[in-house]
């Protein structure tokens, strides 16, 4: 933790270190003695009746920070099994007292005294007062406060510490040189990921993401020269408990920032990070979550979503029926719709806009959300949708398991109706496990990998990194969450600051894989491109993709789709 010359605090590894420190004025006092003191640095052993401490303190001048000392605390086991008694001896000797000193003010007899330098000796090795002097102040094996009231003049320590009691002199020394701080704890970045629950293929892609982002960080030097770590814990996330579960271990661990995807418990989970404070960047895709954001800026103004609402999806698929249709009249059979909704909590893709859309340019949406969460009788669905025998069929659905058995079922009955869904086909194991069968799905998603230079070299590194080519979303999207938090860690200088690396967030576009982000609005979210601005440098495009010839094309919006709506091979044997 750091403590400034006013004896203000401010964390930088974790809460625990600031607890201890704030409760303990002694040591706020040599923080403080130590810039007052211009030292550069000390160490010293505090004890507690049988727990040891090493504490070292080191002056330092930070950008944001300003000039401070960086406080450090590490329990330790007694160096060498040395005693309290054989510490405050060695503490005495190193400063130069001989043994009747050393025994006047310790008030023990000189035989005592003369037998514990004895075991100090024999302890450490070193069998000279030199040498056990020297190997005191280089290991720092010196106790504060000084034994017997003691000053520990000469040393640096004692320096310190006089100033600490307030009886300094004038320093008119020269001015202390600003010295690197060392803080030994990394950076830990938390990530609630469902590896073996619901979605456990996506959340592959998303720590695949983030350790390509940590291993290229690491690689240049860490984050102010600190590494940064990610700390994992699985969920599953259609389980509001393992996901409160999740979270709650990720925040025992005091990590400094927590980066996910999406789960069905987000209302508990702001709350609980609301609490902790530290920043937390997701990828819901939910207007609700946002919303919420919105109503409480103060409180949640540490939770940022990444990508743009799930409400785009109804008008941005509106917008690209319209818009084929204007290109190519009579592209569609019929003007009829069916949006396919299973139950997810505070889901919202935009159904009422959708319908306001399309009704002005003749189109019909029907809305069947009386679907459960898992394992669905899609066969049944199917038959019902022959009932209405719509032109487009959307799919509302996030996750690939259930949008592969949608499929196949959709293939065993199928009608001449384009198949529309949202982000599920993004993840590689829809291709991999439908094979031919996912030719011709069309789908959309509020944040996508671009097919441009930036992201065809993130494509190359993450192949050259794991042998596969990632999936056109939540890969990528990792990827950018903690490149935007890194950049704010080191901007701010201390990732322990939540607030002020919260406000960074806030301030800047970052130009990420998946286009820009930035947060600087109302609900702190990542902005649609056409649906919330003209400026690409500043939004995520709506992209709408098909499957065709085994690849990923987009279709939509200009200037990012180059790609022409293609007949999927169903319409040939449908009926």
């Amino acid at each position: 933790m750091l403590v400034d010359r006013d004896g203000r605090l401010e964390e930088v590894d974790s809460s625990r270190g600031m607890r201890f420190v704030g409760a303990r004025p002694e040591l706020v006092a040599y923080a403080r003695g130590c810039l007052e003191a211009r030292c550069a640095m000390i160490r010293f052993v505090w004890i507690e009746a049988r727990d040891w401490y090493e504490i070292r303190i080191e002056a330092g001048e930070g950008q944001a920070s300003g000039l401070h000392a960086l406080v450090t605390v590490e329990p330790i086991e007694p160096p060498f099994g040395l005693t309290v008694r054989e510490l405050d001896v060695l503490t005495l000797l190193a400063v130069g007292l001989g043994n009747p000193d050393i025994a006047t003010r310790l008030a023990a007899s000189l035989r005592t005294i003369t037998k514990h330098v004895e075991n100090v000796f024999a302890k450490t090795g070193n069998w000279t007062r030199a040498g056990a002097a020297g190997m005191a102040v280089d290991l720092g094996l010196l106790r504060l406060p000084a034994p017997g009231g003691t000053e520990l003049l000469p040393l640096q320590i004692g320096k310190v510490e006089r100033v600490a009691r307030g009886l300094a002199d004038d320093h008119a020394s020269r001015p202390l040189r600003s010295q690197p701080v060392s803080v030994r704890r990394p950076i830990l970045l938390g990530a609630p990921l469902s590896l073996s629950g619901m979605a456990a293929a996506d959340a592959q892609e998303m720590l695949k993401g983030a350790e390509l982002a940590i291993r290229e960080i690491n690689g240049r030097g860490g984050i102010g020269g600190r590494e940064l770590q990610l700390i994992t814990q699985d969920c599953d996330v259609s389980d509001p408990q393992s996901v409160i579960a999740a979270h709650r271990s990720l925040i025992e661990a005091e990590v400094d920032a927590v980066a996910a995807g999406y789960s069905c418990a987000e209302i508990a989970v702001q709350d609980m990070l609301a609490d902790y404070g530290c920043p937390y960047l997701h990828a819901t895709t939910m207007e609700s979550v946002v919303e919420r954001v919105r109503r409480d800026p103060v409180r949640l103004g540490n939770i940022f979503q990444v990508c743009p609402s799930d409400i785009h999806y109804g008008p941005g698929m509106a917008r690209y029926l319209i818009e084929t249709e204007m290109r190519a009249p009579g592209r569609f059979r019929n003007r009829r719709v069916v949006v396919l909704q299973p139950n997810w909590p505070g889901m919202d893709v935009g159904v009422v806009a959708m319908e306001r859309i399309l009704g002005e340019a003749g189109w019909t949406v029907e809305l069947v959300n009386d679907l459960p969460l898992k394992s669905i009788d899609w066969p049944a669905v199917v038959r019902r949708l022959h009932d209405r025998d719509p032109a487009v069929i959307m799919l509302a659905y996030y996750f690939p398991e259930e949008s592969i058995a949608f499929q196949r079922a959709f293939l065993a009955d199928p009608l001449r109706s384009f198949v529309y869904m949202l982000y599920a086909p993004s993840i590689p194991s829809f291709r991999r496990e439908l094979g031919a069968d996912a030719e011709g799905v069309v789908w959309a998603t509020t944040t996508g990998l671009y097919g441009d230079g930036i992201g065809r070299s993130f494509v190359e590194r993450y192949r050259a990194n794991f042998g596969a080519n990632p999936g056109r979303s939540h890969a990528s999207i990792a990827y950018d969450r903690v490149n935007m938090l890194a950049n704010s860690w080191a901007r701010v200088g201390n990732s322990r600051a939540f607030g002020r690396v919260a406000a960074d967030l806030r301030s800047i576009v970052h130009r990420g894989v998946n286009g820009a982000y930035y947060f600087g609005n109302s609900g702190q979210v990542g902005l649609a491109f056409p649906d919330n601005t003209q400026d690409p440098s500043i939004s995520q495009a709506h992209l709408v993709f098909q499957i065709q010839g085994g690849r990923q094309r987009i279709l939509a919006p200009l200037p990012y789709g180059d790609t022409p709506l293609a007949d999927p091979p169903w319409f040939e044997t449908a009926v």
